[in-house]
């Protein structure tokens, strides 16, 4: 008998094994639930960089294009309720394993070392399910949504870029340039976008002992190496943006892709963003943007706002979630206690009574900074672009559901670029990137190595030793 139910567990367990492993790669290959396929299917999988270069050659009709937003939105609809019967096929199986269990306990009052065996084999076939149930329902919630917002962005982008680059160059060749939003872009680093910089270092400093206090910051990086060029990166920076104070950079060791900036110039970057970046100029503009809410005052003109008792209860709430295994990140934490902006931020911001403008003022001028300092603004596109079509990252955190939509973003910081000045020689990488990435890599892969074999929990190694059985 009891063969028979330890086989039965395993059949379960490979199931939800296979689960686990296949919803990770379904992100680029939703089936498309239209008769024919249009063209416009290949298209919204292009990168945003390639699309604003074909926009002006592309001839849709206006009929055609709705006609495929229809589609897209009947295509997302059918992935909730097909994601929606995974989840609660996997809940079910949960259901009768965690029976099995209960039976088991009924059994006797005291383990034999054959039910103890029996007993962790169930233990580490509901854990993964669970763990699998828990990921359907974060692509569901977060993937799900953000991978047709962006779909439907890059069709409107479709649409709508080539009459606003004619904008562009109609304000260009009129005068006229200057008269947008931070248009005097030649007195970069002498105009003063908010007075009172200096007045936010104490701020930035106090919330600073306040997240170590907490003791949920993860560690600083200790690679002298790495530490010294992203220092030297973002110095570079600072020093052609509107930057009127020191700008204290800190490398976190977390593998989190994430980069916040706090009043005061304390700018954080995980090694997790570094090594996810492809280039320098990746990196560069994700830089430049946080660097450009400090300039801005955003954080401080956010916390002014905001109802400090509710955020840090709001915190509390994070804090156990991030405990107890729950979807949210770390930085989440950081997002709602001290109202921060940065990759990983999932706050919604209209809590706060923030403008999203903050976010679009933070891309114009993060693409200006980067620009200034002789790197490709594209980066940032590049980069924005990649975490916006890759469910791993938009699942773990809901940056792209609070901040402004895809189009708006997109169009605002490339409308910025086709403004700049143009600059020959523009940095897109670098043979110094590309070593510390590597070097980077080398040293996570040490770390990983060190791991093995060593968990914080006895659970881990009896499910390894389980698993090796199966």
């Amino acid at each position: 008998m009891r063969q028979t139910n330890s086989t039965n567990g395993r059949k379960i367990f490979a199931v939800g094994l296979c689960g686990l492993l296949v919803w990770t790669n379904l992100w680029a290959s939703w089936p498309a639930d239209t008769a024919t396929v249009s063209p416009l299917t290949d298209l919204v999988q292009e990168p945003y960089l390639v699309l604003l270069e074909k926009a002006e050659e592309l001839k849709f009709s206006e009929k055609e294009l709705d006609a495929f937003r229809k589609d897209l939105k009947k295509e997302e609809k059918a992935e909730k309720k097909r994601l929606e019967q995974e989840e609660k096929e996997l809940k079910q199986q949960v259901k009768e394993l965690r029976k099995q269990l209960d039976q088991l306990n009924k059994s006797r009052s005291r383990d034999t070392s054959e039910m103890a065996l029996q007993r962790s084999e169930l233990h580490c076939q509901i854990l993964p399910l669970e763990q699998a149930q828990n990921a359907k329902k974060a692509e569901r919630e977060d993937g799900l949504p953000v991978a047709y917002d962006n779909k439907q962005a890059k069709v409107d982008l479709i649409e709508k870029w080539p009459a606003q680059k004619a904008e562009i160059i109609l304000a260009l060749e009129s005068g006229e340039a200057r008269h947008r939003r931070f248009g005097d872009v030649e007195d970069i680093g002498i105009r003063v976008l908010k007075e009172g910089q200096e007045k936010d270092i104490q701020t930035g400093e106090e919330a600073i002992r306040e997240m170590k206090a907490t003791a949920l910051m993860p560690p600083e990086a200790e690679d002298e190496e790495l530490i010294a060029y992203v220092r030297e990166l973002a110095k570079d920076i600072a020093d052609h943006s509107d930057l009127q104070i020191p700008l204290r950079l800190t490398v976190l060791d977390s593998d989190e892709i994430n980069a916040f900036a706090m009043p005061g110039g304390f700018l954080f970057v995980n090694t997790g963003l570094i090594a996810k970046a492809d280039t320098e100029s990746e990196l560069a503009g994700v830089i430049a943007h946080e660097i450009a809410h400090v300039t801005a005052r955003h954080g401080a003109r956010m916390m002014n706002k905001a109802n400090i008792t509710n955020i840090f209860f709001q915190a509390a709430q994070v804090a156990a979630n991030v405990f107890t295994g729950g979807m949210v990140g770390v930085g989440t934490y950081y997002a709602l206690q001290y109202g921060f902006f940065g990759l990983g931020m999932v706050l919604n911001l209209t809590l706060l009574g923030v403008s999203r403008d903050y976010e679009e003022e933070a891309d114009q001028l993060g693409a200006q900074y980067a620009w200034n300092a002789g790197y490709d603004p594209k980066g940032f596109v590049s980069f924005f672009d990649k975490m916006a079509s890759e469910n791993g990252y938009v699942q773990s955190t809901s940056f792209f559901r609070t901040h402004p939509p895809f189009f708006e973003r997109i169009v605002s910081t490339f409308s910025e670029i086709e403004y700049l000045p143009p600059k020959r020689n523009l940095i897109v990488d670098s043979i110094a990137f590309q070593e510390i990435k590597e070097r980077l890599s080398k040293a996570q892969q040490k770390d990983s190595w060190k791991s093995k074999g060593r968990p914080s929990l006895r659970r881990g190694l009896e499910c390894d030793e389980v698993v090796a059985t199966l």
